[in-house]
């Protein structure tokens, strides 16, 4: 994320639908389907200082409806020549209330599939930032105040899957819309060298992890060796391709 993102913004009090197929920035994600029968609602607010964008996601299912509060809102730069595109995820709620009264919790597997949509987005250089205060990503939280590597943590395997992991950036206090939040921003490479060096970067990192991991505690060694180790599997896939 640049560093020149304005350290206050104005939240919009106004939203509007983003039309798929569009010329707006995110118009891949309206209507994205991301389960079967459940997709993305994508709206957007007025344009804040700096040009900075405000988005939500809500969800529409054929089997509960669209939900009341959406389960992302953020801000997005993807129009900026002079410094790299990002999004950054300042809420994720995974308790969502129905129009009928009802909640639903969010399964790992849909919180997966709307940080994919995301990193969809998001070009070569950019990144994808994600506060990590919300309970949703409490074990994440738990795991990098712990010194795990980022990639190994469960928001940083799902960056990594979303192709924005290439190098991970823990964020504190940096300003922001959430100046003070913590969140974890993933980035997408933005060429083949860059990528081979930070693949190796990596794995170097992740198999160092695993020699220490086992003077962690036990939760965080459950929830972070699983993770490293699957993204040990896939670094040495991608620097065999490369």
């Amino acid at each position: 994320m640049s560093e020149s993102m304005p350290k206050s913004i104005s939240v919009s009090q106004d939203w509007f639908p983003i039309v798929a197929e569009s010329a707006h920035p995110l118009s891949s994600l309206a209507y994205h389907e991301i389960a079967k029968g459940v997709w993305l609602i994508a709206e957007h607010g007025r344009r804040a200082r700096g040009g900075v964008g405000q988005f939500r996601l809500l969800l529409k299912s054929s089997e509960f409806g669209t939900t009341i509060s959406p389960v992302v809102t953020g801000y997005y730069d993807l129009s900026n020549v002079h410094q790299p595109n990002w999004i950054e995820i300042t809420r994720f709620i995974a308790h969502l209330p129905l129009t009928d009264g009802r909640y639903i919790d969010l399964e790992e597997e849909i919180t997966l599939e709307v940080i994919k949509a995301l990193g969809s987005v998001i070009p070569p250089g950019g990144s994808l930032v994600v506060e990590y205060e919300s309970p949703i990503h409490s074990t994440t939280e738990l795991a990098l105040s712990a010194g795990v590597p980022p990639v190994a943590s469960p928001l940083g395997g799902m960056l990594f899957a979303a192709g924005c992991g290439s190098a991970f950036r823990d964020r504190a206090s940096a300003g922001g819309g959430q100046a003070g939040r913590r969140r974890l921003q993933g980035f997408r490479t933005s060429n083949t060298t860059s990528s081979r060096e930070e693949a190796n970067a990596m794995l170097i990192e992740l198999e160092e992890f695993i020699e220490r991991s086992k003077e962690l505690d036990w939760h965080v060694q459950a929830q972070s060796r699983p993770i490293a180790e699957a993204t040990i599997s896939a670094l040495r896939e991608i620097l065999s391709a490369l």
